[in-house]
């Protein structure tokens, strides 16, 4: 059971891969409607934990339960659009209103257009509609497919390294525009910019095979600076 004022339980969680287990011992929850940073070395278990719960992969220990069942919008860290396909911002956010796998142009009614007209309009992309995925900078596709998370109803989006390579102003904007999105999302970011992603968020984990949450990000910072987090 979930508690009160979290939206997602990581309950002693394990996860490998083959041989090799990626995470082992994963504990921490996260509250509702607010953003909990997962931060930690390269190779530590941010991604592994992402797509434990966006549902790509299954615990080998433990359970990942989410609040109500809440469905879950994933923003993985590359994606794989051919730029030489003719596919607009508007036909990505439109998918995202469909149950199953992308269908590409598909007949959509009236309620999943507005959907994706109000998740356009949230990342603020009025204006691009029509303008392809190889029209797009880096920070606009990565705002397209938050858009699709949110054309979904998800009520948990989960965003691997949105930020990298990303300019700084981009990543700005971005870290903004996810401000924004906790008024009625819960989110879950994983980042190397430590500085930038711990300034904005709530609460924060470090993640290094294991798991140590903080309710204050300024703690684990100042930590971090000390070099005493392991």
């Amino acid at each position: 059971m979930v508690p009160k004022n979290a939206m997602i339980v990581f309950n002693d969680v394990r996860f490998c891969y083959d041989e090799v287990c990626a995470v082992d011992r994963i504990s921490f929850s996260a509250g509702e409607q607010k953003i909990t940073a997962l931060v930690g070395p390269n190779g530590g278990g941010k991604s592994t934990i992402i797509k434990l719960l966006a549902g790509l992969i299954k615990p080998a220990r433990g359970s990942v339960l989410v609040k109500n069942n809440a469905a879950v919008g994933y923003v993985p860290q590359r994606f794989s659009f051919d730029d030489s396909f003719p596919i607009t911002v508007r036909e990505i956010v439109l998918s995202g209103t469909l149950s199953q796998k992308i269908k590409l142009f598909a007949r959509y009614n009236r309620q999943q257009q507005e959907k994706a007209a109000v998740a356009i309009s949230r990342v603020g992309l009025q204006g691009y509609e029509h303008r392809g995925v190889n029209q797009l900078s880096g920070g606009q596709l990565k705002r397209t497919i938050i858009a699709r998370a949110l054309a979904s109803d998800a009520g948990i989006i989960v965003l691997d390294e949105p930020d990298s390579s990303l300019d700084v102003d981009a990543a700005v904007e971005l870290y903004a525009m996810l401000n924004k999105l906790k008024t009625d999302k819960t989110i879950l970011v994983a980042s190397h910019r430590i500085d930038q992603i711990l300034d904005l968020a709530d609460a924060a984990v470090y993640v290094n095979k294991t798991a140590q949450p903080y309710t204050s990000p300024n703690h684990l910072k100042e930590k971090l600076r000390n070099g005493i987090v392991l």
